[in-house]
């Protein structure tokens, strides 16, 4: 029981500092619109075989969706009368690299919406090494994760 009440207060308090650093600094935004984020890979995050846990690269995409609130001011909306609910529908993860523990990489968020219709919205995140590691030109791909979601 301790250990999931651990995890709970753990996650919240990353989302609470991801929304809260969202409004203390704006994220980087690239010219194509895309969204990018330095993230850690920390010691609660590597699973038995020493790399970031496979569940972990969700988490982290959720953590820079929450980061991308506070500039997009979709969250005045979530406290608004209406309120706002938002459901993952379809997630789809294509892993390449493992990260290593205390390794930091970059998630870039991109995201788009359907033609004719604003209450479905696809999310793309791309976890690349951080700039500081990179030996060649381009960045290394760790993973890339899709996600679909229908806004309420």
């Amino acid at each position: 029981f301790f250990h999931l009440f651990f995890k709970m207060i753990s996650f919240s308090s990353r989302i609470m500092n991801q929304i809260v650093r969202g409004y203390i600094s704006s994220p980087k935004i690239k010219p194509n619109k895309t969204v990018s984020i330095t993230f850690r890979c920390w010691p609660i995050d590597i699973d038995a075989f020493l790399h970031m846990n496979n569940s972990k690269y969700l988490q982290v995409a959720e953590l820079s969706r929450w980061r991308t609130l506070p500039p997009s001011s979709i969250l005045s909306r979530v406290f608004s009368k209406e309120g706002l609910l938002f459901l993952a529908v379809e997630n789809h993860i294509q892993y390449m690299r493992p990260i290593k523990p205390f390794q930091r990489y970059i998630v870039s968020t991109s995201v788009s919406f359907e033609a004719n219709d604003d209450k479905w919205i696809n999310y793309r995140h791309v976890f690349e090494e951080h700039d500081d590691d990179v030996v060649c030109d381009k960045p290394k791909t760790f993973a890339i994760v899709d996600l679909k979601a229908v806004v309420k």
